[in-house]
């Protein structure tokens, strides 16, 4: 797994929609959208916020798993 799906799973996990996920972090919902499709990278200030939210280390996010 990549930070693209980590982040769709921890989201999935808490049962929120990209929707409100964005309006729960002020990260646009298109934006969001684009980092689990792997169509954009993610800003550091943008894992910043969503690690906050999740309570979780970067680590945790971004980490490789095969």
């Amino acid at each position: 797994m990549n930070y693209t799906t980590n982040l769709r799973k921890m989201r999935k996990q808490r049962h929120l929609t990209i929707e409100q996920l964005s309006e729960l972090t002020g990260i646009g919902a298109a934006t969001i959208s684009r980092i689990e499709n792997g169509e954009t990278d993610m800003y550091v200030s943008t894992l910043l916020v969503l690690c906050d939210f999740f309570k979780c280390d970067p680590l945790n996010l971004v980490k490789f798993n095969k």
